[in-house]
């Protein structure tokens, strides 16, 4: 964990050595890579989002990397695509794949001269290598397939192509469509870098 966060850390510090400045109006480019981490939770999102947090004995390292499609009201909105691939450590040691298909971000909030702001929502289908150990210990059981969904809320400096990314990472039996018992919530940190 302590490497991950270092990693995270160096990478930061080159963003903000290096990013070059991007014009006032501009739109950021259309690919982005998010790399985040974070630590599981025994609790419903409901439940990790109020404060009310138990954590597994479980981490996550994400990389993600995303296309955005179509931008809509004057670039307020946009429709994105993103592919993420994952390594649990500690409690679960399992490779997980999750395609959010659907993943909409809206862009424009009062504040952005000072912080550029971003919140988005994405959903699609999640793949793990092996039946994972906290969401059996959860739950009682859980599947290799189910839904996954994420909350993203990015904040940066404006003018920039790098933002901090705090995510909600989610893998859901979809309402028992999936299965009757499964998933987890993962609260994470990361970076997100426009190229």
């Amino acid at each position: 964990m302590k490497t991950v966060v270092t990693a995270i850390s160096c990478c930061l510090a080159v963003c903000l050595l290096t990013s070059t400045a991007i014009a006032q109006e501009h739109v950021l480019p259309d690919h982005a890579l998010t790399i985040y981490t974070g630590r599981v939770t025994k609790d419903h999102w409901e439940e990790a989002l109020a404060g009310d947090i138990h954590f597994a004995d479980a981490y996550v390292v994400v990389g993600a990397m995303s296309w955005t499609a179509k931008r809509f009201l004057d670039n307020a909105l946009s429709l994105e695509l993103e592919g993420q691939v994952a390594k649990y450590f500690n409690g679960q040691n399992n490779w997980e794949f999750n395609l959010p298909i659907v993943a909409v971000r809206w862009h424009d909030f009062p504040w952005d001269k000072y912080v550029n702001t971003s919140v988005a929502w994405g959903i699609g289908p999640s793949y793990a290598t092996e039946k994972p150990t906290i969401e059996k210990e959860i739950n009682g059981s859980t599947q290799e397939w189910l839904v996954y969904w994420f909350g993203e809320l990015t904040f940066g400096p404006p003018n920039r192509n790098w933002a901090l990314s705090l995510r909600l990472h989610h893998r859901s039996d979809g309402f028992d469509m999936v299965t009757d018992e499964g998933g987890a919530n993962t609260l994470a940190a990361g970076i997100k870098i426009h190229f």
